[in-house]
């Protein structure tokens, strides 16, 4: 019977950020928040979850050992992963605006709270992010991600073998999935379940066509192959940035972000890797809003989630970039106690508690705060138990509700006593509120008893008309208000934007020079299903994909011709230059006729010019047509 059994605010503010479960507890490294600075490099920070005591606390940076020299921790960033192995949790991967992205291994000891870079060998996969890691033992899996050198997605597997620190990029067989980012790989058992993500329609690099695949894929371990998937009747949306964990030998999905339908998630979906069924999962209690780029840990039988981003509640800020940054926590049980479900039922109908034993006991403390209402706050004896809702306004968040002494006090009318409600209350407010009452004035409210001595009625006092004259401090609001204009911070992806690199063709070149070859093999392919579909609808697609796919191997001989000819030319005025002649450079007129000249040879070579000046005439015939005077008949 799951149940969503905990939330509490006040906790760190995180987007895209990283976690790992130790025992009881949930190690939260990096991650960003709209509005913080992030253009100067810093240490990464570390918050600690206790999930006995369900409070946060947060690492001091590290010192430097020596004077001068910079600590051995890594910058502040962004998609980038962790695991853990042992004792220690590796990070890997991620980015930063300043420094971009990073491919340089991390290992953080959770005994010393200390940073180490160990000495790393064999393959080392290229700089990115939004890629996926999980562990089989004591290798590290990474999959997918957006890799910065080559400006596009990526679809390799990498595995970092822990005890020898080498990499190895694996030759996976099978059909390999797409290309994608933000995507999750969860594994069971000796398999790993890769789902949803960000990739392209066609192909590697990014464009304004994205898709969202909704099917799962799997590599297994052992045979280092993608296995052909059965197809599944129902199916959970295409999403990215979404949470994925394993229980009891079933993969668990939660949350993520549709940019094509514009929609945030907050279902809960559990694939059975036996059956290889999707089925949609209505957990019990008030669960996360719809969000993205959230965290989820496992600790025992509970799920931890916390962070993540949401778009705005206010009306008119559909844009994608309108979003609020959370700093609440969750918490879903799979196997909720008896002791835990009385604690609920205690909290939700304001039982009496005096008749409970100690440990088990609620304590429930009614505090006045400065704005004249009341609140709730409910803490187990057997470690902290807290419960509070998402109504109240986060700090920098815009949102219109009221504050909750606000609405307390706009409750409370004459006669009427403080209900005993925390849905307004952050986790900040109710251990402030907490410590300054008793369980004296909780009990009274409890019963529906004022806390408040009942005065006699006082007679009613006529004002004195000849009473001197009071000045009031209220200053009149002026009719034209001053108004400071706030630019608005434009949200940009440093990926994608000019103005975080150039694109050098020829790198790219020699570093993808295999794609050559997989284009080939699809090519192959595709003339094989176009036999195979003699005609109809199947048949036109395959041929248009034939001809798309031939229009563009001429495009990249064409472009290789022409670099090609760049660097002879270059070559030839290097070579001009070292005997002492003048540089001189074509203008744009004369490459443009050195390119037609070439072009008139390639034709007279293939024996095509007669058809290609054919072509030419017709088309410059029907020009002219257009402009000669039409007759009178």
């Amino acid at each position: 019977m799951l149940r969503w059994t905990v939330h509490l605010e006040g906790g760190p503010r995180r987007v895209n950020h990283a976690a790992v479960a130790v025992g009881h507890r949930v190690y939260s490294f990096g991650g960003y928040c709209s509005g913080e600075d992030y253009e100067t490099l810093r240490q990464i920070d570390v918050h600690i979850f206790n999930a006995v005591s369900l409070r946060w606390t947060k690492l001091p940076p590290v010192r430097p050992a020596v004077r001068g020299q910079p600590p051995v921790v890594p910058y502040m960033r962004y998609g980038h992963s962790t695991v853990l192995i042992d004792d220690t949790v590796f990070l890997w991967g991620g980015r930063n605006d300043t420094e971009g992205a990073c491919n340089v291994l991390y290992a953080f000891d959770v005994n010393t709270h200390k940073w180490s870079t160990p000495r790393v060998s064999g393959t080392v996969p290229g700089a990115r992010d939004g890629h996926s890691a999980c562990v089989l033992g004591k290798i590290m899996y990474i999959f997918g991600g957006y890799e910065q050198l080559a400006d596009c997605f990526s679809n390799d597997i990498h595995k970092l073998d822990t005890s020898t620190m080498t990499w190895t990029l694996v030759c996976t067989k099978g059909n390999p999935a797409r290309w994608r980012d933000f995507h999750s790989a969860t594994m069971l058992g000796n398999h790993m379940y890769v789902f949803g993500g960000r990739a392209d329609r066609f192909g590697p690099f990014h464009s304004n066509n994205e898709i969202y695949c909704n099917r799962i894929r799997v590599f297994d371990t052992r045979t280092e192959a993608w296995l052909d998937c059965p197809h599944t009747p129902v199916l959970p949306e295409g999403r990215r940035s979404h949470s994925a964990f394993g229980y009891n030998g079933e993969l668990y999905i939660f949350g993520g972000y549709n940019a094509r339908l514009n929609r945030h998630f907050h279902d809960l979906w559990k694939f059975n890797p036996g059956s290889f069924t999707w089925k949609k999962i209505e957990p019990k209690g008030k669960g996360p809003c719809p969000r993205r780029r959230q965290c989820c840990c496992i600790v025992g039988d509970k799920i931890v989630l916390f962070g993540g981003t949401s778009p705005s509640p206010e009306e008119g800020l559909g844009d994608e970039f309108d979003l609020i940054d959370h700093s609440d926590l969750h918490i879903l049980d799979f196997s909720p106690s008896l002791k835990t479900l009385c604690k609920l039922a205690v909290i939700q109908y304001n039982l009496d508690q005096s008749c409970l034993p100690h440990d088990i006991r609620a304590l429930t403390t009614l505090a006045q705060g400065p704005g004249g209402g009341g609140t709730w706050v409910s803490v187990s004896g057997s470690g902290a138990f807290l419960r509070t809702t998402r109504n109240m306004p986060k700090a920098g968040a815009r949102t219109g509700a009221q504050g909750s002494r606000g609405a307390m006090q706009s409750r409370r009318v004459a006669g009427d006593q403080p209900t005993a409600d925390t849905s307004d209350m952050s986790f900040e407010e109710l251990l402030e509120l907490q410590s300054q009452g008793g369980p004296k004035a909780c009990k009274q409210v409890v019963a529906g008893r004022s806390t408040e001595k009942q005065s006699p009625r006082q007679p009613v006092c006529v004002a004195d008309k000849h009473r001197p004259l009071e000045m009031s401090a209220k200053v009149r609001v002026p009719f034209l208000r001053q108004v400071v204009p706030i630019s608005k911070k434009v949200a940009r992806d440093p990926r994608f934007d000019d103005l975080s690199g150039e694109y050098n063709p020829e790198i790219f070149d020699k570093t993808y020079q295999f794609l050559n070859d997989i284009r080939a093999k699809e090519k192959e392919l595709v003339k094989k299903q176009l036999k195979k579909h003699r005609s109809g609808e199947e048949h036109e697609k395959l041929q248009q994909l034939l001809h798309r796919m031939e229009q563009q191997e001429m495009a990249q001989q064409e472009r290789k011709q022409q670099q090609e000819l760049r660097l002879a030319s270059k070559q030839e005025r290097r070579a001009l230059a070292q005997q002492g002649h003048r540089p001189y450079f074509l203008k744009k007129s004369e490459q443009r006729q050195l390119a037609l000249a070439e072009k008139f040879k390639e034709l007279k070579r293939s024996k095509k010019l007669e058809s290609f000046l054919s072509r030419k005439r017709r088309r410059n015939a029907g020009k002219d047509r257009k402009h000669l005077p039409l007759s009178n008949e």
